[in-house]
């Protein structure tokens, strides 16, 4: 399997969705938000967009029921599922660890350390469950920016028609992420951010048969804080994911309608 609010597209021109240990992951707290609700609403259906999209490093939701065989890693940072084995061994197990460091100057470098592990269960020689516990930690240096990230998951995915292949299937369990963007020279067109992210998803229903709109159902609860320049927020609120690639957020009693595709809020 593989694996945008304004901070994570920041965060993406120089650095890609990553993972770390599911511990919460926080900035120093203050509890006084003057970023709006719709801003934040934005940072939360970004952050989501890079949850479920396998090309900014995530998950591979869309694969269903596989383990990765190979993990390759492209210059720009970005996690590659190579392949996947289509048959695997019911009771297969993927635990590795996986280092990463390229240098092209004195002013340009990525470190990266991953982490995963995977374990399939069969029904009937048919995949119907996996569990999937990834951890990775990233820096990046380009220029006069240096962006951190950190993002873990501890999934647990249950096929909704066990010993039927290529079944949709729910999953559960947290995802938590933080993201760190430092400027040599800050400015207000280009301030230093920092944030955290951390999701509990609960029986969120893949079809993977329905690429793009896999994600048919389901609900989340999220909190969240962080910075942009002076401004900070922190927010807890509530996801229901409506099908068609939407997904509805709730903060404060307020809704906004977010496009898991693109990252837009109405």
């Amino acid at each position: 399997m593989k694996h945008n609010y304004k901070i994570i597209v920041l965060l993406l021109a120089v650095i890609t969705a990553v993972y770390t240990s599911c511990h919460k992951l926080d900035v120093p707290q203050n509890n006084q938000s003057t970023v709006s609700k719709k801003e934040a609403s934005v940072q939360i259906a970004q952050s989501l967009v890079s949850i479920f999209n396998p090309e900014h490093g995530g998950f591979d939701f869309k694969a269903g029921l596989t383990i990765p065989s190979d993990l390759t890693m492209n210059k720009k940072g970005k996690i590659r599922i190579q392949s996947v084995n289509s048959t695997p061994e019911c009771g297969a197990k993927l635990d590795t660890t996986v280092t990463f460091s390229l240098s092209d100057s004195d002013t340009s470098k990525i470190d990266l350390w991953l982490k995963v592990n995977y374990q399939l269960v069969c029904t009937n020689g048919v995949p119907s469950g996996l569990t999937a516990r990834d951890s990775l930690a990233m820096t990046i240096v380009s220029g006069e920016v240096k962006a951190d990230a950190k993002v873990g998951q501890n999934l647990t995915l249950t096929s909704l028609n066990p010993g039927v292949a290529n079944s949709a299937y729910s999953f559960d369990g947290p995802v938590n992420s933080y993201a760190k963007v430092t400027y040599k020279k800050p400015s207000t067109s280009e301030p230093n951010i920092e944030g955290t992210f951390n999701y509990t998803f609960k029986s969120i229903i893949v079809d993977p048969k329905k690429d793009p709109d896999f994600i048919t159902g389901g609900s989340a609860t999220f909190a969240s804080r962080g910075s942009i320049g002076k401004n900070v927020w922190n927010y807890k609120g509530t996801i229901k994911f409506l099908g068609g690639h939407k997904a509805l957020i709730t903060i404060d009693g307020t809704a906004y309608t977010a496009d898991l595709l693109t990252g837009e809020v109405n």
